[in-house]
């Protein structure tokens, strides 16, 4: 956990120490409705892959790292006695998981992007992880991370859209995002990529779990508020919340940001939830 002078910082606000007890309502409706739902688990890179029907060389290329990777990932085997599978490729790094669908492990994707790469999400996930943002970190090894497999979660937009999915789950999720984007505010973390989320956000067995934190860095400017607003913003996500009977006031929401942006706190982030009907 993280130390106790952090959290004074964070529980201090008027807001989140009266979301912390709706959320946990919020997270047993959510259980009771079932509406963590079974999603594919199987390798939707793959899958399309096979479609292709390419040749075994070229499908090889597809599905392994270089040999930096590869190496890191024979390690993984070797020391947890694993059998693993492909799972997805990244820019920058390979991703596989055990037979169990239980873990994630991460490596390399490029020789020349050095384990650098690794190393540099390994740190990031032990911070954020300390706030309990981000997939839970399991183990960390020479040119290897190993995290929780969210197996079975949905993305933002497949969460909104999911018809069981009720005005009180919008209102919850919505909530949870936000706050998270202002405790990595408050700490000066800036996540990165959240104007365009939709892959970074994943509802799972009652958890709203941001992922991919190989972009972090530490900055003056508080950032991730204001860029998951225009995420919020976009015509795609008002469409979805509006579908299921909440309403945001997106007029305001500019004002709103724009305000935060110049005076990060507090104040102005009420001011955030409020145009979008969350403070209540």
């Amino acid at each position: 956990m993280i130390g106790w002078h952090e959290w004074v910082v964070v529980l201090g606000m008027t807001n989140v120490r009266s979301f912390l007890t709706n959320e946990l309502e919020m997270l047993q409706e959510i259980k009771e409705a079932d509406i963590v739902l079974e999603n594919e688990i199987d390798s939707k890179h793959l899958e399309r892959y096979q479609s292709w029907k390419l040749d075994s060389n070229k499908m090889k290329s597809l599905i392994q790292a270089e040999s930096k990777g590869m190496e890191a990932l024979e390690r993984v085997k070797e020391d947890e006695n694993m059998q693993v599978e492909f799972y997805a490729s990244g820019k920058r790094g390979m991703l596989f998981v055990n037979q169990e669908k239980t873990k994630l492990i991460k490596v390399q994707k490029f020789n020349d992007h050095g384990v650098q790469v690794i190393e540099k999400e390994c740190k990031w996930l032990e911070i954020v992880n300390r706030m309990d943002i981000g997939p839970r970190l399991l183990k960390s090894g020479n040119g290897y991370l190993m995290c929780e497999f969210l197996v079975g979660g949905l993305d933002a937009i497949a969460f909104l859209k999911h018809p069981n999915v009720t005005r009180s789950h919008v209102v919850w999720f919505l909530k949870n995002i936000l706050y998270q984007c202002f405790t990595l505010d408050v700490f000066g973390i800036n996540k990165a990529e959240m104007t365009h989320p939709m892959r970074h956000i994943i509802v799972h067995n009652g958890r709203v779990v941001f992922v991919d934190f190989e972009k972090c860095t530490y900055g003056q400017q508080r950032r991730n508020v204001t860029q998951i607003c225009q995420f919020l913003a976009s015509p795609r996500v008002v469409a979805a919340v509006t579908a299921k009977g909440h309403s945001m006031a997106i007029d305001k929401l500019r004002l709103a940001t724009k305000q935060y942006k110049m005076k990060p706190n507090s104040k102005t982030f009420d001011t955030i939830l409020q145009t979008l009907r969350l403070n209540n």
